[in-house]
Order: structure tokens, then C-alpha cells, then sequence
């Protein structure tokens, strides 16, 4: 799209209106971008991705990708989306003392006003109408299906999607190197911003060279293909080493559909969160859809017009590439409903780590917003300039009207407490963790505490993303079971400096107490700082007595950490225990027993054990590293039952640390001692 005057005067006057329409779409956004946030976590992961990147880059760019969430992994951004260029965008605002909220918040109307810009340039292209290319740009940007994802910026900076068609068409009619170099950058850039754009783009732009494919005819079209191979070669080629962490990652996820019921997945293309739909008859598709994808009325009356028009008023073979998206689009959406996702999962592998396989529809959104514009176009004669554009003005209207959802749900946000800031001041080394941490179905609670750690980048044991690394919800549990003396020993090992203790967010009073009882026993941890219910403690480099104690010294983080009877767990159950975990090899367990504070008669504390060989050891105070009872435990092997030994009476909390021995004098599975009679009380 060459500029001329008037050109480049119609550019900003579309610039201005999709800047203007994002404003009202998030508005209250705009009153306080420094400071207003949705309380939504993965805002705050995207917040914190886009404060990483800006705060890495001018740092270390060559260890960008070894972010400092789930210490001590490394490569860590590659369980979240890349967001570097959104990252790239907002790191200004980061390097001139703007706050990480401002420049996710910034994003957040940048995404939806370039997204509006690259599809006003493409049907503008296409076209030659300014106004097909605004009504367009609007019907793209502020649909539905990205309206309600404003907490996930990246799904925003859709722009990579019109930008591919654009320089594939010019690539096309041109037939010039750059514009092969200029869709490689696009893929590059949709790779570099989410996953799943890089995807689309990819599936969209391959769809529309399949029904192009008599272009590539001839000594031409030899030249054509070879200008794309070698374009594709470069592009992977960058993409390869630039996005090595997620290849190193092995993301992978299974292909099940999002529903069951075929009727079920259609009727994401009538769910709408838009006031005038949701609130006269589409609620009941929005509550049962797995997606959000109504491309809405003025967008299908007129993308109908263009494919019914017989009159060409775009490129030769425009309509049928944005059908073939879209047909490619809504296919994949279905996910293993139909075969054919099935087949793409196994072949391609990028589609191995997408989660939500309805966001194809995307694909059928772009493609009936760009035909929607093309079918506008067809009305410009021969009715007179002016009311061409006031019938342009009038749809602007109503299909603005039509995608409103009310005023977003913001808030102000104080992420950071002022024992952050203590944390960012001190200059004593090591990581931090946050408790209580969570894993599991848990997990995204997490993203809080990226957030606050834009205030000191410390490495941060916590974390949050589309993936989590291997045995992070093991570690979860294990740094959850602060301050038992196992889990501190475990924190020095991997250089944990400090620990944030948020006590009003345990949701059991009792476990609560746990921790404030076993925090009066421990000599390694030193209180810091205190911010209202917030502790920080700093934990000293000096391990434990009992610690001390264990010969020989073990290396926790090299060791299996078990709490439960899973697969290939030595510790089978435990009885009348308040915690009972531990560390394992093939050759040593080393368990950490916490009994109840009660006076009432219970029956004395137990542990089952199945152990792959005889092992002996001690019972050690978990306090003072005081033997307190030897120990000699059997394999149990094959149906034997676990061997069950008993806590010492007299101490709340103690270890047990048993090593692989010779079996010539341990008991064997035949004339094995009963669990009573092998270390019963008294």
C-alpha cells in the first residue's frame, strides 16, 4: 500500500478511530492505566511476561528465556507464551520508570488498534475503498471472541494475521524476494508474540496458497515456489533458534475435544458476550459453548453479500483464500470432533501444546470481517461520495453498537507490599519463595506472586503458565510443608534466600497454627520484615543440628521428594501423623514425622514403609538431632505387606534416616518380625 498525502492522512484518521474505539471498549481502562488491573491471573502472568522482557533484555538478552519463575529451572518463559514483541512494544514505558500495569495496559489498546490498522491496510488494498477498510478493521478488532480476552494480550495482537494475507497477496502479484522475506517476517512475528497466532497464521496462509495454486503454474510460478521455500527455509530456521527453549520444553497435550456433542462445539458461533446479543437470546449458547465466537449480524449480512455478489470488486481469488481460512478455521475448531484434527495433531506438532482448539474460529471471524468489507466495497456506485460514507459512517455505528459489553471489570491494584520493596533494598543473595505456593488445580493462584516479583526479579520458586516443569507441583508440596526442618534444608540446597509468608491467605487456621508453632522452633530462619499479616523471613546459609546429623549428608534436591503412596513411593501411609514426607533413593529414605499435640489416648504414630532392599537407621529429634531410637527395616517385596514402624513417643517432630545395608543379619520377608513387635512403644 503505496502512501500518498491524502493516503497517509486517511491512515491516521484510522488510526485514531480504532485508538478511540479500544478506549471505549475497555473503558474504564483509559482513567487509570497506571494502576487499574482485572483480577484475573493470567492478566498478571502477561504483566509480568511483558516486565521480563523489558527488564532482560538491556540486562542479558542471551538468558531471556531463563525468567525468574519456577527456580531453580531454567529456560522458564518457555511455559508461558513468548509475548516479545508486545514485550518489545512496551519496554519504553518499562525503561522510563512506567509501571508494569501501564504497560500491559497500553498493550491491551495497542493490540485491539493495530489489529484494527493491519486489517484496514489489507482490505484497503484489496479494495481501494478507505471506508470497506475501517468498517472491516472494526468488525475484526472488536468482536466478541476478543473483547472478552483483554486479560490475554497476546490473543489482541491479532495484527500478524491480516499483515500475512497482505504480503502473501503482494507476494502473489508482485512475485519479488522481499514480499516472500516480508511473509517470513510475519510468521516470525505471530511465532515471537503466542503460539497460537503463529499457528493460525500459518494454517490460514496455507489455505489460501492451496486454492492459489494455479498461480504457481509455469516458469513463473517455479520462481514463486522457490521464492517460498527459501523464505520458509530462513523463517524456520530463525524460529528453530530463537524459540529452542519451547522444543526443549516438550509441550505436549492430549487431543481430546473441548465437548463431546458436535451441537454443542456449533454453538460457539452463536455464544456472544456482547450486551445486545447476550441479553435478547444468546445466553444459553454463552453458558453451555466451549468458545465465544458469534461473528455478528453486520459482519454476516454483509460477508453474505460479498460471496453472493457475482461482481469481482477485490483481487482475483481473494474470496475464495478467506473462505478456505475460514473453512480451515472452523474444521480445527471442532477439534477431535472431526478427523481431520486428529490427523493435523500427529502431523504438526506445534498443534501438540494448544489447549483451547475452538480459538481456531478466529480464523472465520478475520475471514468474514475482511469479506464483509469487500462486500461493503461493492456499494460505492454509483451512489455520490458522501453517502457512501455515511453509509459506511452508519454500519461503523451499529456494529460498534452492536459489540459493546459494558464497562469492564477493573480495579486498583496494589501488587506490591512493602515487604517487596524490603526484598528489592536488600542486598542479601538468594531466591525467594511465597507461601502458601500452590500447584495442582491451585496453580494459577501463583500469578500473583509473579506480579509482585516485578518489584525485586529475585528468582522466584513459585510460578505460573500454560505448562509448569517437571515436578513443580512435587516441589509445590514439598515448600508448602514450611517450616518443617526437611523443607528449609531443601530451600538452602537451591539457594532460597528469603521467604514470604502471607498468613491470611491459609485457608485452614489449623495448618496456619502448624506453621507458627514450627516457626518458634527453628534457629535458620531470621524475621525480617513484617507488612500486617505479611512475614518476611530470611533464611540463613547454616543448616540445621538435625540436619547436621544425617551421615552421610544427604543432597535433598538430588533425591526423590515423596508424601504419598504414588508409584514407586517408599512411604506407603502413615497413621495418627499430623505430616509425614520424605526423600528417597533406590538406597536411603529420609522422612521428616510430625505428630498431633494432643493429650487425649490415640494410638501411637505409625509409617509404612516399603523398601526395595534392607536398610537400618536411626530416628533422629527433628529440633536437636538427638538419636532417639535404631532402627532396621526389611524389603518388602513382591505381596509382602509394608513394614510399619512407629514414632518415637516424647517428640513432636522427628527424622528417620535409613541407609542400604548388607542383609546377612536383617530379617527376611519369611521370618520378618510383626510391625508391633519391631519397634512398638516401650
Amino acid at each position: 500500500m503505496t502512501l500518498t498525502p491524502g493516503g497517509s492522512r486517511r491512515l491516521w484518521y484510522a488510526a485514531s478511530l480504532f485508538l478511540l474505539l479500544a478506549i471505549l471498549h475497555t473503558w474504564p481502562l483509559a482513567t487509570g492505566l497506571s494502576s487499574l488491573s482485572r483480577i484475573h491471573d493470567d492478566a498478571w502472568l502477561n504483566t509480568w511476561a511483558v516486565s521480563w522482557i523489558a527488564h532482560q533484555l538491556p540486562r542479558d538478552p542471551l538468558h531471556l528465556f531463563d525468567a525468574n519463575l519456577f527456580h531453580p529451572h531454567r529456560g522458564a518463559l518457555a511455559y508461558t507464551e513468548p509475548l516479545i514483541v508486545p514485550g518489545l512494544l512496551a519496554a519504553p514505558i518499562s525503561w522510563l520508570g512506567g509501571s508494569p500495569l501501564l504497560a500491559h495496559n497500553v498493550l491491551v489498546l495497542l493490540g485491539f488498534s493495530f489489529a484494527g490498522l493491519a486489517m484496514y491496510a489489507l482490505v484497503k488494498h484489496w479494495t481501494g475503498d478507505h471506508r470497506a477498510g475501517l468498517l472491516s478493521g472494526v468488525l475484526f478488532a472488536f468482536n466478541t471472541a476478543l473483547l472478552t480476552r483483554t486479560a490475554h494480550v497476546q490473543a489482541l495482537h491479532a495484527y500478524w494475521l491480516p499483515l500475512a494475507f497482505l504480503a502473501f497477496e503482494r507476494l502473489l502479484t508482485r512475485r519479488r524476494p522481499r514480499d516472500a522475506a516480508g511473509l517470513g517476517l510475519c510468521v516470525i512475528g505471530a511465532a515471537l508474540t503466542s503460539g497460537y497466532l503463529v499457528v493460525f497464521v500459518s494454517f490460514a496462509v496455507g489455505a489460501a496458497a492451496l486454492v492459489r495454486a494455479p498461480d504457481f503454474r509455469g516458469r513463473d510460478g517455479v520462481r514463486l515456489l522457490l521464492q517460498l521455500a527459501v523464505a520458509g527455509a530462513v523463517t524456520l530456521a530463525i524460529l528453530l533458534v530463537v524459540l529452542r527453549p519451547y522444543m526443549a520444553a516438550g509441550h505436549r497435550r492430549p487431543p481430546v475435544a473441548e465437548t463431546a456433542e458436535m451441537t454443542t462445539a456449533l454453538s460457539s458461533y452463536l455464544s456472544s458476550a456482547a450486551l445486545v446479543h447476550y441479553e435478547s437470546w444468546s445466553s444459553g449458547y454463552f453458558h453451555r459453548a466451549p468458545g465465544i465466537l458469534f461473528p455478528g449480524v453486520v459482519t454476516l449480512v454483509l460477508a453474505g453479500v460479498a460471496v453472493g455478489r457475482r461482481r469481482r470488486t477485490a483481487p482475483r481469488g481473494t474470496r475464495r483464500m478467506l473462505l478456505a481460512a475460514a473453512g480451515i478455521g472452523f474444521v480445527l475448531s471442532l477439534g477431535t470432533l472431526t478427523p481431520v484434527y486428529a490427523w493435523a495433531y500427529e502431523v504438526i506438532p506445534p498443534l501438540q501444546g494448544l489447549r483451547a482448539v475452538n480459538r481456531f474460529g478466529l480464523l472465520v471471524i478475520f475471514s468474514l470481517a475482511a469479506l464483509a468489507g469487500i462486500g461493503l466495497s461493492g456499494f460505492r456506485r454509483p451512489a455520490a461520495a458522501h453517502r457512501r460514507s455515511l453509509v459506511a459512517v452508519a454500519l461503523i455505528v451499529v456494529a460498534t453498537a452492536e459489540s459493546l459489553h459494558g464497562s469492564s471489570s477493573y480495579t486498583r491494584l496494589d501488587y506490591a507490599t512493602r515487604v517487596h520493596r524490603t526484598l528489592a533494598a536488600s542486598s542479601w543473595p538468594g531466591a525467594v519463595v511465597e507461601l502458601p505456593i500452590d500447584g495442582g488445580m491451585g496453580f494459577r493462584r501463583n500469578a500473583r506472586y509473579l506480579l509482585a516479583s516485578t518489584v525485586h526479579w529475585r528468582p522466584l520458586v513459585n510460578g505460573f503458565g500454560g505448562f509448569a516443569p517437571p515436578g513443580y507441583d512435587q516441589a509445590a508440596r514439598l515448600a508448602g510443608a514450611f517450616p518443617a526442618v526437611l523443607a528449609v534444608a531443601w530451600l538452602q540446597e537451591i539457594e532460597v534466600g528469603y521467604v514470604v509468608l502471607h498468613l491470611h491467605e491459609y485457608p485452614d487456621p489449623m495448618r496456619l497454627l502448624q506453621v507458627l508453632t514450627g516457626l518458634e522452633q527453628r534457629q535458620d530462619l531470621v524475621l525480617e520484615d513484617v507488612d500486617g499479616p505479611t512475614r518476611l523471613y530470611r533464611v540463613r546459609r547454616n543448616k540445621a543440628r538435625a540436619i547436621e546429623a544425617l551421615t552421610p549428608a544427604p543432597v535433598l534436591s538430588q533425591l526423590r521428594f515423596v508424601d504419598g503412596p504414588a508409584d514407586g513411593s517408599m512411604l506407603r501411609a502413615s497413621d495418627g501423623l499430623r505430616r509425614a514426607f520424605g526423600f528417597q533413593s533406590s538406597e536411603r529414605f529420609i522422612g521428616y514425622l510430625e505428630t498431633p499435640e494432643s493429650t487425649a489416648p490415640a494410638p501411637a504414630p505409625q509409617v509404612l514403609l516399603r523398601l526395595p532392599v534392607p536398610m537400618s537407621g536411626r530416628f533422629l529429634d527433628a529440633t536437636t538431632g538427638d538419636v532417639l531410637q535404631e532402627v532396621t527395616v526389611p524389603a518388602s517385596t513382591g505381596t509382602d505387606p509394608p513394614a510399619r514402624l512407629y514414632a518415637p513417643a516424647g517428640s513432636a517432630r522427628v527424622l528417620l534416616d535409613l541407609l542400604a545395608v548388607s542383609g546377612s543379619d536383617v530379617p527376611q520377608a519369611d521370618d520378618r518380625p510383626s510391625g508391633a513387635e519391631r519397634n512398638a512403644p516401650g
